[in-house]
């Protein structure tokens, strides 16, 4: 969720050309959940959200219950952020302790066997030095790829592996968040709150280097998914808040094109990250997160919390 700008230079009209109109999929009504990630496993047709305050995950099952996957700070989780759930069934949860407590230098990867409603295994960093994992991707082969927002890197936890290692070098992804794979796994395209703006990495050489985005210097969003040859993005850091659409050379060596699907719907309050599903994508559409940013693990102006909106707009 860790909030960073996005500035586009140029701005034509058709940037603002609302092409879709997003609707209502599932309301929890749970207002002080202050939900951050969201994750879907195809094989229950189940939607995950994780909830940065109350350091839980709920569940919405394809009958639309809503009920607690992972209680709060169950086998030790803490503020959960971005996850994905791999070809396993495995639900892949970032974690960290709350940002005002200075003093915890650590960042976790819970891994629950979704059918079980378990956990299958807790990774962590512990250097004593300051870490944010924020998002992540799981290749094919099994990998997993994570931001690490206050380091400025990726880390990777290889297939089978018991222990995370460092994929990049500390501060070569300045404010990393929001990751995705091109098609050919090749290559991870990684939102900065840089001038880098999307960078890509090379799994192979693990270089980093800008991804070029024609007419525009996007310096960062929150979550980034692949559709198509769309990049989706959620943009939450500049007025209006929306949903962009990135439009990807057909050699996906850069973008094309940059434009809104969706901006300035009422239920958005810091929109934060999101899910493809089909041909459809879900997103959380009211984080809320402005009323516990910076208030030391309290929630100011409580009374004015809403019922949180999972919504879905479709992609083509």
């Amino acid at each position: 969720m860790k909030k960073i700008l996005l500035i586009m230079l140029c701005m034509p009209a058709a940037l603002f050309a609302q092409l879709r109109k997003p609707e209502i999929a599932f309301t929890i009504p749970e207002k002080d959940l202050f939900p951050e990630g969201i994750a879907y496993d195809a094989a229950s047709q189940s939607f995950f959200v994780s909830s940065i305050f109350k350091n839980k995950i709920v569940k919405i099952s394809a009958k639309g219950i809503v009920e607690d996957f992972v209680k709060s700070n169950a086998d030790g989780i803490e503020q959960v952020l971005g996850m994905r759930v791999d070809y396993k069934g495995m639900l892949w949860a970032c974690n960290n302790p709350p940002e005002h407590d200075s003093l915890k230098k650590y960042s976790n990867i819970h891994v629950y066997d979704v059918k079980r409603k378990a956990l299958y295994k807790r990774y962590q960093i512990s250097d004593g030095k300051s870490h944010l994992f924020n998002d992540l991707i799981i290749a094919g082969n099994g990998d997993v790829y994570v931001t690490d927002t206050n380091a400025g890197m990726l880390w990777v936890i290889k297939q089978g592996a018991n222990d995370i290692e460092a994929f990049t070098k500390p501060g070569s992804l300045p404010w990393a968040n929001g990751i995705v794979l091109t098609p050919d796994e090749k290559t991870l395209l990684v939102c900065t709150g840089s001038g880098m703006g999307i960078a890509r990495v090379s799994i192979e050489t693990k270089k980093v280097e800008t991804f070029p985005v024609e007419r525009y210097l996007i310096l960062g969003m929150d979550g980034m998914y692949l559709y198509k040859n769309l990049l989706i993005g959620v943009q939450n850091t500049t007025f209006p808040e929306g949903i962009l659409q990135m439009d990807l050379s057909d050699d996906v060596t850069r973008v094309t094109e940059v434009k809104f699907l969706a901006y300035d719907v009422p239920q958005f309050e810091i929109p934060t990250t999101g899910v493809v599903v089909g041909d459809y994508f879900y997103f959380i559409a009211n984080s809320q997160m402005m009323h516990i940013v910076g208030q030391g693990g309290q929630v100011k102006d409580a009374q004015q919390l809403k019922d949180n909106f999972i919504m879905k707009i479709k992609l083509n």
